[in-house]
């Protein structure tokens, strides 16, 4: 073999390697990370979910009851990935044709905003997204409570069981 095909093959070994290495990274990260791609942290899993909550709350005015923040596995293990997860309450008439007109007129003021209905997604009333974020709208006129729950995605993979935390109050301001 020429000293110019040894030179070559060796390039093409070298290459292949260093294709292979990086790819076997690429793919050690994403089952480290426990199969997501583009991970985050809890704290940006946090700021995802509360910002979201600051675009309805202000897009609707809402007075604001009780707002909720923690974090939660996106599995029935408790395991990574978890996910940003509140609530939100706020004062809905205590007619029940009424909270529901109120409701639909919420989702119509979101939907003029960028957030979309999301047939797929199952929660205890209308569930609409945005940037990642689905929020469910619902009402309970019983007890002229409305509810506004908001779930991030499913990307933070540091969060653990033991240092997911307690549910904790937030200020919404």
């Amino acid at each position: 073999m020429s000293v110019r095909n040894t030179r070559a093959a060796a390039t093409i070994i070298t290459a292949i390697t260093v294709m292979a290495l990086v790819s076997g990274c690429g793919l050690v990260s994403s089952i480290k990370n426990d199969g997501v791609s583009n991970p985050i942290t809890p704290e940006q899993s946090k700021t995802q979910v509360i910002d979201a909550a600051k675009d309805i709350v202000g897009i609707l005015n809402l007075q604001v009851q009780e707002p909720a923040f923690w974090h939660a596995s996106c599995n029935d293990q408790d395991e990574a990935p978890f996910r940003g997860q509140m609530t939100i309450g706020y004062p809905l008439p205590s007619n029940a044709e009424a909270a529901d007109a109120e409701v639909a007129q919420m989702i119509n003021i979101l939907q003029t905003k960028g957030w979309t209905t999301d047939s797929d997604a199952h929660g205890h009333g209308v569930t609409l997204t945005k940037n990642g974020v689905m929020a469910s709208l619902s009402a309970r006129p019983a007890n002229s409570e409305g509810i506004l729950e908001l779930l991030g995605e499913c990307r933070d993979t540091t969060t653990t069981k033991d240092t997911k935390g307690r549910v904790e109050d937030v200020n919404l301001s």
